[in-house]
């Protein structure tokens, strides 16, 4: 054998040797790769499972951004039962679900581990008008009308013992009443709301107890509309067109404005006192 096939051979040997060295490296730096990935892994899990993050009171939820509501009135209005596991949460069921129970624009909800707590940030949807409706007095057994709650533009109702903080804000309050049972008037509300918030005429009270009459309480006085329909819009431009009625006809001496047929509005008014006669 000569010299240079000992030193090939010799090379060779050299080379294998350290491609396998050079593989049991990677392979012992990819298992401990593997390990560490499944060890944090398993960390991870163990500590977000520990019964630590769990929200087991409504004092542990931060609240933002309300001011209609106190912060105890909307935590008693949150959907959720205690213990709640923040990772079991839901934020997206959360939110639909207190959307129902309260007008609010916007809610964004989120999970704090540090320490387990929920943050939520909401922004009101203010009422625009009050609810007024007939009910039986406990003392005098009498009809009379009482505060129920409040209705926003989009005719969402909300119970008055939502709104108890909204109470004592005078300031606050909307000027515009409705009178009547939420039930009947809610569907139509939107529409409504909308074009009366456009007229010229101002309009402070909705009286829609009796569905075939539709009454409003304006600067001009009382307005019999009739049951509320398509023709509403083209009312409302015929009430416009009469606002300079009161240079004619005293605002105290109108009982009320009949515009239940628009092509022929009419005026009921009262009749002037008679003249004494002096004697000659």
């Amino acid at each position: 054998m000569s010299s240079n096939t000992v030193i090939s051979t010799t090379n060779l040997k050299s080379r294998r040797d350290k491609i396998k060295s050079k593989q049991r490296w990677e392979n012992f730096v990819s298992f401990n790769r593997s390990l560490m990935i499944l060890s944090l892994t398993a960390g991870v899990f163990w500590v977000l499972t520990l019964p630590h993050w769990v929200i087991r009171d409504s004092q542990q939820i931060n609240l933002q951004g309300n001011d209609l509501l106190t912060d105890d009135e909307l935590r008693s209005l949150i959907p959720l039962q205690y213990p709640q596991s923040l990772l079991k949460l839901s934020t997206s069921q959360l939110t639909e679900n207190l959307q129902k129970k309260v007008p609010l624009a916007n809610i964004v909800v989120t999970r704090e581990l540090f320490p387990p707590s929920l943050t939520i940030r909401v922004t009101e949807k203010k009422p625009v008008a009050i609810a007024l409706a007939s009910v039986v007095s406990p003392k005098t057994k009498k009809l009379e009308l009482k505060r129920i709650g409040y209705v926003d533009k989009d005719g969402i109702f909300v119970d008055n013992e939502v709104y108890k903080q909204l109470q004592k804000k005078s300031d606050q309050l909307p000027s515009l009443k409705v009178l009547g049972t939420p039930q009947i008037y809610l569907s139509y509300w939107q529409n409504l709301y909308d074009l009366i918030s456009q007229s010229n005429v101002k309009i402070t009270e909705i009286d829609w107890q009796n569905p075939t009459n539709l009454i409003l309480t304006t600067e001009l006085g009382k307005v019999h509309i009739g049951a509320y329909n398509s023709k509403f819009p083209q009312q409302l431009m015929a009430l416009e067109k009469l606002k300079s009625i009161t240079t004619k006809i005293p605002r105290e001496r109108i009982i009320y404005i009949d515009l239940t047929d628009v092509e022929i509005p009419s005026i009921k008014e009262k009749k002037p006192p008679k003249e004494v006669k002096k004697d000659s």
